[in-house]
């Protein structure tokens, strides 16, 4: 009897972690990384995959950007996502970077504008995404606050519209959203663009208090990474891969 009892102490130790609904929160609809009214988009479908590998599903809680952190703070969510070292968390909850966004100035090729710095931008007419001036450093937000022909816009698939038809010089926004909101006009296939690289690249991760979640979403990011699917999903959604931009000692992770 005793040998019974100790054979099903040990059976119950290795039972792994109980599968369950887990609440994740999600920023606002910004297709392509989320599209809240389909419940997907890449970060959306990633993370869904990787916990349903982990044998978890996924409640998707929107909320407005800044709201994530207390949520985690007060213990009333498992998953927070699209967050890194610049927000308001213990960075020890942080998972491994799991997505890249760039934020990039954008223009018609035909036009052949020589865009090396912010200041370059000046005297032409940029519409940027909301908050551009609060997020893209000093010397964007210098070179542009008196500039009487820029402007900040919500609707980032106008601010590809403008660009497209003319009625802006330049647009600045994250490369792949770009992609995303050109790709869905057939009439702007033909029309060459550039990229302008003059943002540093924005690392994200899920924030995952449970060290034990965190450490499993982990692994499970790296296999998707490893064996393609990860790539398989960025295709799906016609989203540059910009993992590789990384630094290295986050890319080893």
């Amino acid at each position: 009897m005793r040998l019974l009892i100790s054979f099903m102490c040990v059976v119950v130790i290795a039972l792994p972690t109980k599968a369950r609904e887990l609440d994740v929160v999600v920023g606002w609809n910004k297709p392509p990384y989320v599209i809240s009214q389909e419940h997907s988009g890449f970060e959306i479908d990633l993370v869904r995959a990787i916990l349903a590998e982990m044998g978890h599903t996924l409640s998707p809680i929107y909320v407005p950007f800044g709201r994530t952190a207390r949520l985690l703070e007060d213990k009333a969510v498992d998953i927070g996502l699209t967050q890194n070292a610049a927000h308001n968390l213990d960075d020890s909850v942080l998972s491994d970077p799991y997505i890249i966004y760039q934020n990039v100035v954008v223009t018609k090729a035909q036009n052949n504008f020589v865009i090396n710095e912010v200041s370059d931008l000046k005297s032409k007419r940029v519409i940027a995404f909301q908050t551009a001036q609060s997020v893209l450093g000093e010397e964007f937000k210098a070179a542009l606050a008196l500039e009487p022909m820029y402007m900040e816009m919500a609707r980032q698939d106008r601010q590809v519209d403008m660009l497209m038809l003319d009625h802006v010089d330049a647009i600045v926004l994250d490369r792949n959203i770009f992609n995303h909101f050109r790709s869905r006009n057939s009439a702007y296939a033909e029309k060459e663009t550039v990229f302008h690289e003059l943002f540093p690249i924005s690392a994200y991760c899920a924030a995952i208090p449970d060290p034990e979640l965190r450490e499993k979403f982990n692994a499970a990011l790296h296999r998707f990474i490893a064996d393609g699917r990860y790539q398989l999903l960025l295709d799906e959604y016609q989203l540059d891969n910009l993992l590789h931009k990384l630094p290295k000692e986050l890319a080893a992770l």
